[in-house]
């Protein structure tokens, strides 16, 4: 359980490699030469930290590669020195001692509860083992009560230091997490919601380890980057934005060979949906419903993943995009023996929207937005704004764009979909 077992007199590195990457073996086993189990504890988290910062450098890297680089890492690492047991050490720290009960070691009992219990879907699990991962990229491990306030702290300086796209950038091949982070170098980083991400997910793992007995405190509770509302942070789009970004020669040119450049700020414009709602839609989510064509979104495939239960809905479909021939569109993928709406958009971390977001802050650059806190999700803030401003009740805009609704009368006994309502309220979204 703490990456290591015994053959004999000897420990072996034990090593579970992520199963999207190996799907035939994934598991690295390497003689680490070691008799003592602390030793042997040591140099198997250190291992396993070069291997995790190996495959986000190098995700194409096959097993030989590695057990190859295993080798040369574990001959270059001086032995550590047995450990005498402390003339007065109090029982519960020798016996965490003795356990080998590292945060590595207990990361992977946390991932493993989590996985047995169903507790985090597909999606989920990648971004809470990337937060893990980035942990260790940028502390290292160390025993669990070595990670006080202190260490809090430098982890959230760091992580606000770290660049976006890390893993997929060609300049920072060859580099780990932490050399980019202390370079000095000037690049664009990661935003202070992401920060916040990370941490969140590094908090909910110690607080499992406080609850679990592990430790006493968990020093990261509260611990945010301060960021500005999320209004300031994304803008709406005005009215030329829109004309420009929506204009439909435009966009048939700029998707010649990816269709789903035309349609996706379409839809973006008139459900409010989220990028990546959009992105994994299927042809079967076009429906009717009270003798209408209408839109689900919805998370019942494997491939589908929402934010939250309310996310789910199902909302008419605007005139425009029945005109603009939609659901033709969905047709001709079907036939083509195709799932989803968008089938050439491919997952990076689990996100069906990554390319898509990129073109998009590349597509609104090159027509003169250059305003970084507009976005796709502009289009979301604009369709609520514009239904606002048309007196549309605040209710039945949160049922059009997943949004949870607290209050008893729509919230709890609102069940049936006001269809009608929605189809009219969608005339103020031009």
């Amino acid at each position: 359980m703490a990456y290591i077992i015994k053959r004999g007199a000897l420990y072996y590195l034990n090593l579970k490699l992520p199963k999207h990457l190996f799907p035939r073996c994934n598991t690295l086993r390497l003689s680490l030469n070691i008799r003592q189990r602390q030793n042997a504890l040591f140099l198997a988290a250190s291992l396993a930290q070069q291997v995790h910062s190996h495959l986000n450098a190098h995700p194409m890297a096959d097993l030989q590669t590695l057990r190859r680089l295993c080798s040369e890492w574990r001959d270059a690492t001086p032995t550590q020195p047995i450990q005498t047991a402390p003339r007065k050490a109090p029982a519960a720290t020798m016996k965490r001692n003795s356990d080998g009960l590292t945060l590595a070691s207990l990361s992977k009992l946390y991932i493993e509860e989590g996985k047995r219990g169903g507790t985090w879907r597909e999606v989920s699990t990648h971004e809470v083992e990337r937060s893990l991962r980035d942990l260790f990229e940028l502390m290292g491990d160390m025993p669990v009560e070595a990670f006080d306030v202190q260490q809090a702290r430098l982890l959230k300086d760091r992580l606000s230091r770290c660049p976006q796209y890390f893993g997929l950038r060609p300049e920072y091949e060859g580099k780990t997490l932490k050399q980019v982070v202390e370079s000095g170098a000037i690049y664009k980083t990661i935003t202070a919601v992401t920060v916040n991400n990370r941490l969140r997910k590094i908090s909910a793992f110690l607080n499992w380890c406080k609850t679990n007995g592990y430790v006493a405190d968990n020093p990261l509770v509260g611990m945010k980057v301060m960021t500005g509302s999320a209004k300031e942070a994304r803008l709406s789009f005005d009215r030329h934005d829109l004309a420009t970004l929506l204009n439909l020669d435009t966009l048939k040119t700029e998707a010649r060979k990816h269709p789903w450049r035309y349609w996706l700020p379409l839809l973006g414009r008139a459900t409010g949906a989220r990028l990546e709602e959009l992105c994994q839609l299927r042809v079967d989510d076009f429906i009717e419903q009270q003798g209408m064509q209408c839109i689900r979104i919805d998370d019942s495939r494997e491939d589908q993943n929402l934010k939250n239960s309310s996310s789910r809905r199902v909302l008419p479909l605007h005139p425009s995009l029945i005109e603009q021939g939609l659901l033709q569109y969905a047709d001709s993928v079907r036939a083509n023996g195709d799932g989803r709406l968008f089938p050439k958009l491919e997952a990076v971390r689990g996100k069906l929207g990554h390319a898509a977001s990129k073109w998009f802050g590349c597509y609104k650059a090159k027509l003169g937005i250059t305003d970084r806190r507009k976005t796709f999700h502009s289009f979301r803030h604009t369709f609520i704004d514009d239904l606002r401003d048309a007196g549309v009740q605040d209710s039945l805009i949160k049922r059009m764009v997943g949004h949870e609704d607290s209050s008893v009368t729509f919230g709890i006994y609102g069940s049936r979909i006001p269809i009608k309502a929605m189809a009219e309220a969608l005339t103020h979204i031009q």
